[in-house]
């Protein structure tokens, strides 16, 4: 661009130079009349005529001057860019008629066409050059240069830039932020950061990285969909930028993590305080549409130079310090400390030793009885997982499950418990015991490519009938609208599997779902049955949600059943089935046997 501007200016100060030359050559036509003679009179005005012609076609602003700088022409483009009147500005300084400015500072004009006249030298454009309209104040970016003149003075070329320094600025906005949130991208925070640290470390001050991330925000994707999910992280931005300074850095690290970078602190504490405000500020409902959801935030916070002076080193910490949060108790903030160092690289550990335990045939499913009120017999199980740690021992759900989910694990396991469940099945049907088994399924498994298909594969591989097989689904997976949910359903239902709704009740999930699609069962869960029998307790939610199930045709399942008490007051509520500890506890397929083996002997 700046090539052909200056190639430009020059061939614009030769016809310029042309054109004055043919006026002042007219001057003295009208003298020499005889002498030259009336075709090279009317030869020359037809040149000046088509070098003037050029000048005002030009999409560029032209403006002819005197070895002073004193304007001597302005093509119409030149008038409309100073905010002038045709013709108007002919014999003002240039500077004056076009004030210039560049990085804040007035540009000498005249003194530049002095220069250019002097040297003879066409001068480099101006980058970053601007503009200030008379007429309105306007700010006009500009490029120019300026070339002498044969006959004396110089001659200006300034071209209007605006619209690209906007596409420009727009592109390195993009390149440099969020596009969901507008908060500053990954990289521009790494900018900022490492400015800060400099500024720190001339001055001597104290700053502090606050990592944050949004609780439980896949549920939200998964259970209301990817549109409900970017309007909670807008809202989510928004919060978080009203709780810091304007001097401060609010960002977007990625998916549903957020990095803050606080400067110019007085104290640690002031970085906490400034934790503590956005957890709280989160914690408010988030109204979203028709939902009012229940949003937290865990927050790690890691100060220069007090855990680390390294830039990448204190982001990393800050992270540490957020799961720590997760782990201990969601919903707060946590300042690093040099153990959750060793924690982080314990859970590393773990989920290493994850991705061989399926390998090494470390899963187990143990299976709890489910108990049918009505005829007291059990006539199904609930699998669930556990893992034979090599060195841990049996471990619990709770202590791997979540890593199995983040990491995506979770699909080769499950396809295991659904091949290894079906395949029990199968040893008690051999053995005369129709027991139906309850699998679990998580929404990464639901929503899996040919899910049906595979569990229609395992079916057959065993020769098991599907009604053997129930999959307990959690209510809020069924509440993304962006999935087809009910086509899922119903293959699942065309295997002959059983479909129970778990978490009815405690999430967002309304009655209209269970109206909806095709379900057999609605599990009632713990929190509503331990307040069956409770002093004081009338087990109300119990009462609702069984007599809401019997309209609607579905069974009822009671978890958590943990006294002979309890299980009396179910059966005369009308609810169909229960399980928990009073009925036992997750036994191998051995006890389930044994137990089947002693009622069987005690009911004969």
């Amino acid at each position: 661009m700046t090539a052909l501007l200056l190639a430009l200016c020059l061939s614009l100060a030769v016809v310029l130079s042309v054109l004055l030359a043919c006026q002042w050559q007219a001057a003295r036509t009208w003298r020499m009349r005889h002498a030259t003679g009336v075709v090279r009179q009317a030869a020359q005005a037809q040149v000046a005529a088509e070098a003037l012609a050029l000048l005002h076609a030009l999409p560029a602003a032209v403006i002819g001057t005197d070895q002073e700088g004193v304007v001597r022409y302005l093509n119409p483009r030149a008038s409309a860019m100073g905010g002038l009147p045709g013709g108007d500005g002919l014999g003002q300084p240039v500077m004056q008629l076009l004030p210039l400015f560049h990085d804040g500072t007035p540009i000498d004009a005249a003194r530049q066409v002095r220069d250019c006249v002097a040297q003879q030298e066409v001068l480099e454009v101006a980058r970053g050059a601007v503009l200030l309209r008379h007429l309105d104040g306007k700010r006009i970016d500009v490029q120019y240069s300026c070339a002498p003149l044969a006959q004396g003075g110089a001659v200006l070329l300034l071209h209007d830039v605006s619209a690209r320094r906007r596409a420009e600025q727009q592109l390195e906005f993009i390149a440099h932020h969020d596009g969901l949130t507008g908060l500053p991208n990954r990289l521009h925070f790494q900018i900022r950061f490492e400015h800060g640290i400099a500024y720190a470390r001339r001055h001597q001050g104290l700053l502090a990285v606050l990592f944050v991330d949004i609780d439980r925000f896949k549920s939200i994707n998964d259970s209301l969909g990817h549109d409900v999910g970017d309007q909670v992280l807008t809202e989510f931005a928004r919060r978080v930028q009203q709780c810091v300074r304007k001097v401060d850095t609010v960002a977007r690290q990625g998916g549903d993590e957020f990095i803050i970078l606080l400067t110019e602190l007085r104290t640690a504490h002031d970085a906490e305080r400034v934790a503590e405000k956005i957890v709280a500020a989160i914690a408010a409902p988030f109204v979203i549409g028709e939902y009012s959801l229940s949003v937290a935030a865990s927050v790690g916070v890691a100060l220069y130079p007090d855990d680390d002076d390294d830039v990448n080193a204190l982001i990393e910490k800050a992270d540490l310090a957020m799961y720590a949060a997760k782990r201990h108790a969601p919903g707060t903030c946590l300042r690093y400390a040099a153990r959750m160092q060793a924690q982080s690289y314990s859970r590393t550990i773990l989920e290493t030793a994850l991705r061989h335990a399926l390998e090494r045939d470390e899963f187990a499913l143990f299976y709890q009885p489910r108990m049918d009120l009505k005829t007291r017999r059990i006539t199904g199980v609930k699998a669930l997982l556990r893992w034979k740690h090599p060195e841990l021992g049996l471990m619990m759900p709770l202590d791997f499950l979540p890593v199995l989910e983040e990491s995506a694990l979770i699909l080769p396991v499950g396809a295991w418990v659904m091949a290894t469940a079906v395949e029990q099945a199968r040893s008690w049907i051999a053995q005369g015991q129709m027991l139906t088994v309850s699998v679990s399924l998580s929404a990464r498994q639901f929503y899996q490519r040919d899910i049906a298909r595979n569990f229609a594969a395992a079916l057959q591989a065993a020769g098991v009938p599907g009604h053997c097989i129930e999959l307990e689904i959690a209510a809020g997976i069924l509440i993304d609208r962006n999935q087809n949910c009910e086509l899922i359903l119903r293959q699942f239902r065309q295997l002959g599997m059983a479909i129970a709704i778990s978490d009815f009740g405690t999430g967002d999930a309304s009655l209209n779902y269970l109206k909806r699609f095709p379900t057999d069962a609605v599990k009632i869960e713990k929190c509503f049955v331990d307040d069956v029998g409770k002093p004081g307790g009338d087990g109300a939610m119990v009462r609702a949600i069984v007599a809401m199930a019997r309209t609607l045709g579905l069974r009822t399942i009671a978890g958590g059943v943990e006294s002979g008490e309890q299980l009396e007051l179910l059966a005369e509520m009308g609810c169909d089935e229960a399980f928990g500890y009073f009925l036992g506890r997750a036994m191998a397929p051995e006890g389930v046997e044994a137990l089947l083996k002693s009622s069987e002997a005690i009911q004969n």
